[in-house]
């Protein structure tokens, strides 16, 4: 890519934002045992055997917008509660009020995100969120961390009942904010969600590989980066960011 990008497109859980949900849920493993003597490593036992029934069954449903933001959790929890040995409404209801206050709580911004994102919108270019999961939930979440009022457009699978990698919601995106795929760079995580969608569209598609991880595939042509701050430091003649 020669030309200097015209819009920078992020992904949000793992790349924005620290996706705090285990930690939620240990949280609320631990408060829920403090207050009526119960065992916090089986409840913990007894949800990761909900949540991989849960999000086997409903997970994509859930982030498409086809089922309220609190059911997949609300969901979770009964199971758990079930198998726990709790059939119990009022436990239930506590759990996920628990559970959605340490959740907020648990998100938090990578180190670099906001400096990164404020010299983008210095040096002029227009951001974008897409993201998988429910649209409010995804909306808040922004809200929550503080960075909501940086981004021009957000797309949440949530919004239109696609999610990434299908080529639809990166189109959307590219749409709503006038910028040509070919003008566009997209950063995220997730190889398969993140890397394979945005190149398949034709935008310049970005790994940000923390962990410094073997791409899954070969085939997909993409930028490996350890960090958001190398989408400003790098070469414009790679990104189409101006070296700051």
């Amino acid at each position: 890519m020669t030309e200097r990008a015209e819009a920078v497109f992020f992904d949000l859980d793992g790349t924005l934002v620290h996706d705090g949900a285990g930690d939620a849920v240990r949280q609320t493993a631990r408060e829920l045992a403090r207050r009526h003597g119960l065992d916090a490593d089986a409840i913990l036992a007894a949800n990761a055997e909900a949540w991989s029934e849960c999000w086997a069954q409903q997970g994509e449903r859930w982030m498409r917008g086809e089922l309220p933001g609190d059911a997949l959790p609300r969901e979770i929890w009964r199971l758990t509660l079930i198998g726990f040995g709790r059939d119990d409404d009022s436990l239930l209801d506590e759990a996920v009020r628990l559970h959605v206050g340490a959740e907020r709580g648990t998100f938090t911004l990578y180190a670099e995100t906001l400096s990164v994102l404020e010299g983008l919108r210095s040096a002029g270019i227009p951001l974008g969120v897409i993201t998988n999961g429910p649209a409010e939930s995804q909306r808040a979440k922004l809200a929550t961390v503080g960075i909501d009022g940086l981004f021009d457009v957000v797309v949440a699978s949530g919004d239109i009942g696609v999610l990434k990698p299908s080529g639809a919601i990166f189109e959307l995106a590219l749409e709503r904010l006038g910028v040509t795929a070919g003008r566009a760079l997209h950063v995220g995580d997730n190889f398969a969600a993140d890397v394979v969608g945005a190149a398949a569209v034709g935008m310049t598609a970005v790994w940000i590989n923390r962990d410094a991880a073997v791409a899954p595939r070969a085939d997909v042509v993409h930028r490996d980066i350890r960090s958001l701050r190398d989408v400003l430091v790098d070469g414009p003649q790679e990104t189409g960011i101006p070296r700051r």
